[in-house]
C-alpha cells in the first residue's frame, strides 16, 4: 500500500480575507456580456418577425388588389315610402372608371340585366380624367340602354376631361350611347302607377355655386307627390349643400369606400374629408331624415389599392310602406 504524502503549503499561498471576492471580480470582468446579447438577438428576432408580417401583409394586398380588378359585390338597400304602390329597383353604376368585368364587361351586364331594374343610374366617373379611350364605358351605357332606361351626373373625371383636356365631345358620345345627362336638371319618370322625380346636380364642396348646382336646386319644381331622388357625385356635397332641400333619397359615389376600410373604424381617407371620413360608404340619414346612399364605386382612377372593400354594384329596392 503506498503512502500518501503530505505537501506542505505556504502560508503565503493561502487565500486571505477578500481574495475570493477579488477572484470573483476577476471573472465577471472576462465573462461575455450575454444579456446584451439576448438583446439583440431579441431585436433581431422582432425585426425579423416584422419583415415577414410585412411581406405576407403585401402578398396578401397584391392577391387581393387583383381580386378586386375583376370581382365586385353587389349590395341591395331597402327602402320604404307612401310615395309609391309597388315595389322599384334602381341599379347603381359609380365610379367604374372604364373598367372591364368580362370580356367587354359581359358579366356585369348580364348581372344587371338579371336584377331586371326599372332604372340604371350612373352616378359619375365613367372615365379616367387622363385616358382618351373610355370605349368600355360608352360600350356599357349602350349594353344597358336595352336593359332599362339610363340617367347619368358628371363626375369631377368628366367635368376634368370636358373643361381641362378639351373633350368637349364626350357629353355627346354617351348620349348617343343612350345615357341621359341630368346636368343641374331634373326629370320626371313614370312607373307604372308610380312618379319618380329625378334630379342630378354637380359641383364640388368648393364650386357649388362655380357649378350652378345652388342655381337648380333653388329654381327646382319639387312635386311633393313624387318620390324624388338627388344625385351627386361627391357625397360631402349632401351634408354641406342639400340637405336643406325636400327630397326623398340621395345618391352619391366618388369616395371608392374609403380606399382602405378599418374594421370598427370605417373608411380610411377621402379627397374632401381627409382622414376618416364621415361619409365614405353605405347608407347615412340627413338631417331631414333624407336617406343617403353612397356606392363604393366599381373601379379605380389611382393604383392605390383597395383594401377590405370590395367594388360594389348598388341595387336599390323602394317599397310601399
Amino acid at each position: 500500500m503506498k503512502k500518501r504524502t503530505k505537501i506542505p503549503v505556504d502560508a503565503k499561498d493561502m487565500p486571505g480575507p477578500g481574495t475570493e471576492h477579488a477572484a470573483e471580480e476577476t471573472m465577471e470582468e472576462t465573462r461575455p456580456p450575454v444579456k446584451k446579447n439576448r438583446k439583440l438577438k431579441t431585436l433581431l428576432h422582432i425585426c425579423l418577425a416584422f419583415v415577414c408580417v410585412l411581406l405576407v401583409c403585401s402578398a396578401l394586398i397584391f392577391v387581393y388588389d387583383g381580386y378586386t380588378k375583376t370581382h365586385y359585390e353587389i349590395t341591395f338597400y331597402q327602402e320604404t315610402s307612401k310615395k309609391v304602390s309597388q315595389n322599384i329597383r334602381l341599379v347603381v353604376i359609380a365610379d367604374i372608371h372604364n373598367r372591364e368585368y368580362g370580356k367587354e364587361n359581359e358579366t356585369l351586364i348580364a348581372d344587371v340585366r338579371a336584377l331586371q331594374p326599372d332604372l340604371i343610374l350612373f352616378a359619375g366617373d365613367m372615365v379616367i380624367q387622363t385616358r382618351d379611350d373610355y370605349e368600355a364605358s360608352l360600350h356599357l351605357v349602350e349594353a344597358l340602354s336595352g336593359v332599362a332606361p339610363c340617367y347619368g351626373i358628371m363626375g369631377n373625371h368628366e367635368n376634368q376631361r370636358i373643361y381641362h383636356s378639351g373633350d368637349s365631345q364626350l357629353p355627346e358620345r354617351f348620349e348617343q350611347a343612350g345615357l341621359k345627362w341630368l346636368r343641374n336638371a331634373g326629370e320626371k319618370i313614370s312607373i307604372g302607377m308610380d312618379t319618380l322625380q329625378l334630379i342630378g346636380v354637380e359641383g364640388t364642396s368648393y364650386g357649388f355655386e362655380e357649378y350652378g348646382g345652388r342655381k337648380a336646386m333653388e329654381e327646382m319644381d319639387f312635386d311633393p307627390k313624387a318620390y324624388c331622388i338627388v344625385m351627386a357625385h361627391i357625397p360631402i356635397l349632401f351634408d354641406s349643400q342639400l340637405s336643406d332641400y325636400d327630397f326623398d333619397l340621395g345618391v352619391a359615389g366618388h369616395t371608392h369606400g374609403g380606399i382602405v376600410n378599418i374594421p370598427y373604424f370605417g373608411g380610411l381617407i377621402s379627397d374632401e374629408e381627409g382622414l376618416f371620413p364621415t361619409y365614405y360608404a353605405g347608407r347615412y340619414t340627413l338631417k331631414r331624415q333624407q336617406t343617403l346612399l353612397i356606392s363604393r364605386g366599381l373601379g379605380d382612377s389611382r393604383p392605390i389599392p383597395r383594401v377590405n372593400n370590395m367594388p360594389e354594384l348598388m341595387v336599390i329596392d323602394i317599397n310601399w310602406c
